[in-house]
């Protein structure tokens, strides 16, 4: 029986758990830094479709208080992440965990101390950021508590505002900000030890995780079967922008693939997109 737990986003409801289990095949999807489930509401709608279990998780200190968020970081997100995917673990034959931005680092990272993980998405993972945005947040620690959160990074504004209504906090702590920037070099230190299959995905255009990041994820990742795809006209926000069926037919067809039992040995050669899907 299909179980459906709704969650309140603007004047609607929408499905944060969809769970029929008739594959026995589970997929945790974890937003990004003060981001929210919504984010991943049509990634999870196209997995479900496909027969698949689906949860979209929220993050401590989101969907409360721009207080509740100063006081929870990297230790809280990834403790809340592990615990998600154990308890799948001991519910689903098969569980891949996905994640956009924070969303994809935590993902990786539960993924390299879980070993029972069927497979890992990682949308934008950030390894290192902009060292300039580090120093500027050394720089205002003590100075300020909290910088107004940016405009979303999207291409197409205008369909991102007709498909989703954002609701992030109009103000960004930065120690939460440091929490993440402290957490860098264990992220890094933790991909070798990411067996299962992994699929990465980076926007050359992200103005927030640079590509790179994407690139060195990929390049750290201990996985034999690991596959880097590149998407040329996105901005961060993959999920939501220009060529975001590609990113859910790509997520789609390598949990199909992982569960078919084929193998992609060292994808070396990226996959790069140019074409706009809207």
């Amino acid at each position: 029986m299909e179980r459906i737990r709704f969650i309140a986003e603007g004047d609607a409801y929408h499905a944060i758990e969809q769970a029929d289990g008739r594959h026995g095949v589970f997929c945790l999807l974890v937003h990004g830094f003060n981001g929210e489930p919504a984010e991943l509401r049509e990634l999870a709608g196209v997995l479900h479709e496909a027969g698949y279990a689906t949860r979209r998780l929220l993050l401590p200190g989101h969907g409360a208080s721009v207080y509740d968020f100063a006081a929870h970081g990297w230790d809280d997100w990834f403790a809340a992440t592990k615990r998600a995917t154990e308890q799948a673990l001991t519910q689903y034959e098969r569980v891949f965990v996905i994640g956009h931005s924070l969303g994809a680092a935590l993902s990786l990272a539960v993924a390299a101390v879980e070993p029972e993980v069927t497979g890992v998405v990682a949308l934008c993972p950030p390894v290192r950021l902009d060292n300039r945005l580090e120093r500027l947040v050394a720089h205002l620690h003590g100075v300020v508590g909290a910088i107004p959160t940016w405009t979303e990074d999207v291409r197409d504004r205008r369909v991102a505002r007709q498909l989703y209504r954002r609701n992030v906090y109009p103000w960004t702590p930065l120690v939460a900000v440091e929490s993440l920037f402290q957490a860098l070099p264990e992220i890094r230190a933790l991909l070798p030890e990411v067996r299962c299959p992994a699929l990465v995905m980076r926007a050359l255009h992200d103005h927030v995780v640079p590509a790179r990041d994407g690139l060195e994820a990929y390049e750290l990742i201990g996985a034999e079967d690991k596959t880097l795809v590149t998407l040329e006209r996105s901005y961060h926000a993959v999920t939501k922008d220009v060529e975001r069926r590609l990113v859910f037919t790509q997520t789609l067809n390598f949990c199909q693939r992982v569960l078919s039992g084929a193998d992609v040995t060292d994808a070396t050669d990226a996959i790069s997109v140019d074409n706009t899907i809207v």
